[in-house]
C-alpha cells in the first residue's frame, strides 16, 4: 500500500510542476507583450505610406485692380512614406503639390523623426532641417499644450495653440490654430513669386522700382504715410522686396493617439518694401484656402480607430488574459502538488479496494 501512495503523489507532484511551469510561461509571456511586442506595435512601421488630398480655392493678385481676384477652385495632395528605418530612427519623404492657377507647385521635403514620439532626430545626413516642428504626427495621448508645426513655404516652425475638444467622425479630437508671419523662404515659390513680380516691375523681383513703391505710399495719411515717404525719399533708386507669408494653420489631431485626423491652412503671400526697419506690405499676391476633403478625414479616422483597437488589445487585454490564466495554473499548480494529507490517503486506499485492485 505505500508504493501506491508513493506512485499517487509522485503523479500528484509531475502535474503540479506541469501547472507552476505553464503558468509561468504564461506570465512571463504576458510581460514580454507589454515590455516588448506592445512598444514595437506604437512605433511608426517601416512600410508606412500616406496620401492626403485637399480641396479649396485660391484668388491671385488682378493687375487691373491691384487687389486679389475672385477665388477658383484648387486641389492639393500630400503624400508621405518611410523610406527607411535604423532602430529607432524613421526616413519619411514628404511631397506635397498643389495645382494652382499659376502652375503647379511642389515641395518635396525628406525628415528624419524618431519612430515613438515622432520628434526630430538630429545628425542624419541627407535630411532637411523641420526645426522642432511636427512633420508626421504628435506624441500618443497628446497634452493640450501648445506645439509646433513644420511651415515648408517659410522652412520654420509655426506655433499652434488648442482652441477647443470635437468630434471628428465618432473620434474625439484637439482642435489646434496658429498664425505666423514669417518671410518665404521654399527656393521654388520664391523664385516663382520673384518672376512674376520682376516681370510686371521691371526688375529681376528680388527689388523694386523707387517709384513704383512711391506711387503706393502716396496715398497713405498721417504719421505713418510721411514717414514711408521719407524712407523712399532716402533710398535708393531700387528697395529690396520681401515675400512674406501669412499663414494661419488648423490641424485636429487624435486625443488618444496624436495622429492628425483633418488639417486645413489659410495662407496669403504679400509682397513688402523692405525699408529695413520699416517693412511695408505693398500687395496681397495671392491667397491659398485648403482643406483636407472628406475622403481623406475618413480613411485617416478609420486608420487611427484600428490602430488604436490593436494597441488596446496588445497592451491591455492580452496581458491581463494571459497573466490571469497564468496564475491560475499557478494556483492549480500548488494545490495538485501538495503534499498528501493521511486523511486523503485512506481516501485514496479505500478508493483502489473498491475498484478491486
Amino acid at each position: 500500500m505505500a508504493k501506491r501512495h508513493t506512485d499517487s503523489s509522485t503523479a500528484r507532484t509531475g502535474r503540479g510542476t506541469g501547472f507552476t511551469i505553464s503558468g509561468l510561461l504564461l506570465v512571463a509571456l504576458a510581460a514580454l507583450t507589454v515590455f516588448v511586442i506592445a512598444p514595437k506595435l506604437t512605433q511608426l512601421p517601416g512600410d508606412f505610406t500616406s496620401t492626403v488630398n485637399y480641396d479649396g480655392e485660391s484668388a491671385q493678385l488682378d493687375p487691373a485692380t491691384l487687389q486679389l481676384g475672385e477665388p477658383t477652385p484648387v486641389d492639393a495632395t500630400r503624400k508621405v512614406d518611410v523610406t527607411k528605418t535604423d532602430g529607432s530612427t524613421a526616413t519619411i519623404h514628404s511631397v506635397s503639390t498643389a495645382k494652382l492657377p499659376t502652375g503647379e507647385s511642389v515641395t518635396d521635403k525628406t525628415f528624419a523623426i524618431d519612430r515613438t514620439d515622432y520628434q526630430q532626430v538630429d545628425g542624419v545626413d541627407g535630411v532637411d532641417d523641420q526645426a522642432g516642428g511636427m512633420v508626421l504626427s504628435h506624441v500618443r495621448h497628446p497634452s493640450k499644450k501648445p506645439f509646433t508645426i513644420y511651415d515648408g513655404t517659410t522652412d520654420a516652425a509655426q506655433k499652434v495653440t488648442f482652441v477647443r475638444e470635437e468630434t471628428i467622425k465618432g473620434r474625439k479630437a484637439y482642435y489646434f490654430e496658429g498664425t505666423s508671419i514669417l518671410p518665404v523662404k521654399a527656393e521654388g515659390t520664391l523664385e516663382t513669386l520673384q518672376a512674376s513680380v520682376g516681370k510686371s516691375m521691371g526688375t529681376d523681383g528680388t527689388v523694386l522700382p523707387n517709384d513704383k513703391v512711391a506711387s503706393f505710399v502716396s496715398l497713405i495719411e498721417g504719421p505713418r504715410g510721411d514717414a514711408l515717404r521719407a524712407a523712399v525719399a532716402e533710398a535708393g533708386a531700387e528697395i529690396p522686396a520681401n515675400y512674406i507669408s501669412t499663414n494661419t494653420t488648423k490641424i485636429w489631431i487624435d486625443a488618444e493617439l496624436g495622429s492628425p485626423l483633418k488639417t486645413g491652412q489659410d495662407q496669403t503671400i504679400s509682397l513688402y518694401a523692405d525699408f529695413g526697419d520699416t517693412p511695408y506690405p505693398l500687395l496681397d499676391l495671392n491667397n491659398l484656402q485648403l482643406m483636407a476633403d472628406d475622403a481623406s478625414v475618413a480613411r485617416l479616422v478609420d486608420t487611427a480607430a484600428s490602430n488604436a483597437s490593436k494597441i488596446t488589445l496588445v497592451q491591455t487585454y492580452v496581458p491581463i488574459g494571459l497573466a490571469g490564466l497564468g496564475v491560475i495554473l499557478l494556483a492549480a499548480g500548488a494545490f495538485v502538488a501538495r503534499p498528501a494529507r493521511k486523511d486523503d490517503a485512506v481516501a485514496e486506499d479505500r478508493e483502489l479496494v473498491g475498484s478491486g485492485r
